[in-house]
């Protein structure tokens, strides 16, 4: 038989009957099975992953890496576990199925090895249960967005909704297990405390320094005792300049005063003078003779007069001198010490700046150890008062219409599967037919011979032959092929 299409389409329609009858076979089997099939209800709960703040831009968005990572941990049994006791293993319906965990490859192996049935570790129904539903849980990420859909397929409707939103919630709280960091606030403050220590011992240290070298700020410090140092050295030059002006007007007086003979005639006042002076008069001082008791030719109340106004001015530069000549001391005495504590101060200058330098460095270690343990205690409050980046947009509602099975998607299946049926049982029909059939036209050929036949026909008139029927003839030359010819051909 030619398997072509109208060939197909010839032997159906030749066997329509069984054809028909096939077809509705067919169509009645799955719409058996549908009816037959425990009907499966699915579920899904959106979540959205991003930042908590609202200060963070719209066009920021959470790497395709991250979207996967938290999809696999909300498929992981860490995240199924905490969702079945919410649920309860009672509302899932575990317990009926929990022998079928163990395959048949498992019974065949513990027999061969002749073990047991309830060899090995005994599965909890915990575990049982988890290994089951984590089949019916997957985790779907949006294409260009930051939302995640869990979707959880069971047989009762609502506890597909339930076990849906409990897989959400305890996907939050296993997310913010996993961001939290048990010990770092601990951590935080005793580096703080450390730290806080160290400021302390490094402040003595400089603080002790400080107070035996006198050293409280070598800039300031240097700058001031320049400053004074400046100061100090004007002050000396004035004093030197009023000191040799002083000695000056001294000398001048004095030789002025040796001038006058009050002063020549009296060697005790000549020596006076001198001393006060500052000189001693080389050699005897001549004196003029006296005539009773008063000097010839000078009056007399004028002398006395100049001589006492000179002595008395002498007197005074004396004191001047005296006095400036200590100022002068003290002032030389200041200058040393100045340079003293300079070159102290910049012979300490290294030790200070690196006392303060390890001050310095320890308070900040200090101030940014605080800082962070303010922040994490802040972090670990939030987690604690668990507030994550992943909030609930659209919880799961109680489906309405089982995914599984499908009404339309059998009735179409059972026509395919009837028409394919169909189509087979009728070309085995129409080719056992053929075959049947093929033995008797071929016996019958080669009995049947093409010998005229007289009839009662005119004279001049062809014969008429008697031939096989044309399905016989069809069949013969089937049978004998393309190579074969009858005799008659012959």
């Amino acid at each position: 038989m030619d398997p072509s299409l109208g060939t197909v389409v010839g032997a159906a329609w030749k066997h329509k009957a069984a054809f028909s009858s096939t077809l509705v076979c067919g169509l009645a089997l799955f719409i058996v099975a549908y009816f037959l099939i425990p009907p499966v209800y699915e579920s899904s709960t959106s979540l959205l992953v991003g930042q908590a703040g609202t200060d963070r831009l719209a066009t920021a968005r959470a790497p395709a890496e991250t979207m996967i990572s938290l999809a696999r941990i909300a498929e992981s049994e860490e995240v199924i576990r905490p969702a079945i006791e919410r649920v309860g293993l009672e509302k899932l319906q575990i317990a009926e199925s929990s022998g079928l965990l163990k395959g048949v490859g498992g019974k065949i192996r513990a027999l061969v090895r002749g073990e047991e049935a309830n060899d090995g570790p005994i599965i909890s129904d915990m575990d049982k249960a988890a290994a089951q539903l984590s089949k019916s849980v997957s985790v779907r990420t949006e294409p260009n967005s930051e939302v995640l859909k869990i979707v959880f397929r069971h047989r009762d409707p609502v506890v597909s909704a339930q076990f849906a939103n409990a897989l959400a919630q305890s996907f939050i709280e296993r997310q913010i297990k996993l961001l939290d960091r048990p010990g770092a606030v601990d951590f935080f403050r005793v580096q703080t405390s450390r730290f806080d220590a160290e400021v302390e011992r490094q402040s003595a240290l400089f603080h002790t320094f400080v107070t035996k070298q006198m050293t409280y700020s070598v800039d300031d410090q240097r700058t001031l005792l320049l400053r004074r140092s400046s100061e100090l050295a004007a002050a000396l030059s004035a004093t030197r300049g009023q000191l040799a002006e002083k000695q000056g007007q001294a000398a001048a007086l004095t030789a002025q005063l040796r001038l006058l003979k009050p002063v020549t005639q009296s060697p005790f006042v000549s020596t006076l003078v001198d001393s006060l002076g500052g000189k001693a008069l080389v050699g005897p001082v001549p004196r003029s003779p006296s005539r009773g008791g008063s000097i010839e030719g000078e009056p007399p109340l004028l002398m006395i007069k100049v001589y006492q106004d000179g002595i008395a001015a002498l007197f005074k530069l004396n004191s001047d001198l005296a006095g400036i000549r200590d100022m002068q001391t003290q002032q030389e005495a200041e200058v040393a010490k100045i340079n003293g504590e300079l070159a102290a101060l910049a012979a300490s200058q290294t030790e200070f700046e690196r006392l303060k330098r390890d001050v310095a460095l320890a308070t900040y270690n200090a101030e940014i150890y605080a800082k962070r343990t303010v922040e994490e205690q802040i972090e670990s409050d939030l987690r604690s008062a668990k507030l994550s980046n992943v909030r609930v947009i659209q919880g799961s509602l109680v489906p309405l219409q089982a995914v599984f099975p499908n009404g339309p998607i059998f009735a179409a299946l059972g026509l395919v599967f009837g028409t394919i049926l169909g189509l087979a049982v009728t070309l085995l029909i129409e080719s056992l037919s053929a075959d049947s059939t093929a033995p008797l036209v071929e016996r019958r050929s080669q009995s049947a011979t093409p010998a005229p036949v007289a009839n009662d026909q005119p004279a001049g008139a062809r014969p008429v032959l008697h031939r096989p029927s044309l399905v016989a003839s069809m069949a013969v030359a089937r049978d004998r092929g393309p190579g074969q010819v009858s005799s008659r051909q012959a």
